[in-house]
């Protein structure tokens, strides 16, 4: 787990988030992919992370601020489910992770 410099956000709370809102779409729309997808979370620079979806040697990525990964983290922890303001991201890298891996075989 890595603490960031914003207060009360770690690595695993917004991997937790994004992971909330990949079952959200999962339950929604299934999913082609033999298993789940790697979350891997980075800090490019301290005004944002990047977000890794990684699942057999292929990964798609997209960036949250860090307001929007507070958020995340926020509405994960009060149990009030995924946040509707990133979910839009997470399932176009959710559908071309899909995508790429289905194609590559």
């Amino acid at each position: 787990m890595t603490l960031f410099s914003v207060p009360n956000i770690t690595s695993c709370g917004i991997g937790g988030a994004i992971a909330e809102a990949v079952l959200h779409d999962i339950r929604v729309n299934s999913l082609g992919l033999e298993g789940f997808p790697q979350v891997t979370v980075l800090r490019p620079d301290k005004h944002s992370f990047e977000i890794k979806l990684q699942f057999d040697g292929h990964s798609q990525s997209f960036t949250l601020s860090n307001d929007e990964a507070n958020s995340a983290v926020k509405k994960m922890k009060a149990k009030k489910g995924y946040d509707p303001d990133i979910f839009d991201r997470i399932q176009e890298a959710l559908a071309a992770l899909e995508h790429t891996v289905v194609n590559s075989r």
